[in-house]
């Protein structure tokens, strides 16, 4: 799946973590926040093709920005998948 999360598998993944180990959805949201913009803001695949002149990480780059505009487009949805219970 390209650009997107499969936020049902991801929701199963959440619950069953949270069922063994407490994490109040608080602190998940603050967490999916936080990985967001880490997101936003790092380009290390554009200095590995820019600057090492390596092709392979352009594509990398353009599945994660595909990524990025789905999950800021779908924020509510991922982080209500974070939060499952």
């Amino acid at each position: 799946m390209g650009g997107v999360f499969d936020l049902d598998r991801l929701a199963a993944f959440c619950a069953g973590y949270r069922s063994v180990i407490h994490l109040p959805a608080a602190c998940l949201a603050d967490a999916v926040t936080r990985l967001w913009w880490k997101r936003m803001t790092d380009f290390w695949q554009l200095e590995f093709y820019l600057d090492r002149r390596d092709p392979t990480f352009a594509e990398m780059y353009r599945t994660d920005e595909a990524l990025l505009h789905w999950w800021t487009d779908h924020a509510d949805e991922v982080q209500a998948a974070y939060a499952a219970h």
